[in-house]
């Protein structure tokens, strides 16, 4: 979207324009989702915290200014949502969810050996993912899977670019060690 549809797109939502609001939710809700599903390891809570995460946006709305892109902003806003679940069920959460791998070519293959094989290379990546410490995992799933530039991951995060780039660096170097040999 770019920068005069966004601006529009907000200036509608401030007066409160619901189906702003609807498309807003329905261009974003599946990223947002799936950060969550990552993070959580549990599809109603993520499912929880995505709703929340679009509520605190519709009633923060004023709030947004604009400095990022709305995407980048409910990131930080679901990144937050996660954080203080976190902390007032104050256990453990597991930072690696089935990744959602969106392989069309291993989907369609006839060839069970290939999907044999593909499988074996996800389950090490699972693994490898596993290894990374919290930062990492966050940086990499940020960056990687959900498609945010550096820029956006540290506003995000709420990082210099410089320590996300570093971040992301160390967990590459992780899973190459972790993968090498094994792949």
């Amino acid at each position: 979207m770019g920068l005069r549809a966004e601006r529009k797109n907000l200036k509608e939502l401030r007066q409160g324009r619901r189906k702003t609001y609807e498309a807003a939710v329905l261009q974003n809700y599946r990223s947002i989702y799936r950060f969550m599903a990552y993070l959580t390891r549990d599809t109603e809570l993520a499912e929880e915290l995505t709703q929340e995460t679009f509520a605190s946006a519709w009633a923060n709305i004023d709030s947004y200014k604009a400095r990022s892109s709305f995407k980048t902003w409910l990131h930080r806003i679901a990144y937050r949502k996660f954080i203080d679940s976190k902390r007032s069920q104050r256990r453990e959460v597991a930072f690696v969810a089935d990744l959602d791998v969106e392989n069309d070519n291993a989907t369609q293959a006839s060839d069970p050996l290939q999907r044999l094989t593909t499988d074996e290379h996800t389950r090490l990546l699972y693994e490898a993912m596993r290894s990374l410490k919290q930062d990492e995992y966050i940086a990499i799933l940020l960056h990687y899977i959900q498609g945010l530039s550096f820029r956006q991951v540290a506003k995000v995060l709420n990082l210099p670019v410089g320590t996300v780039k570093w971040q992301n660096s160390r967990a590459l170097k992780t899973l190459r060690k972790y993968l090498s040999g094994r792949v």
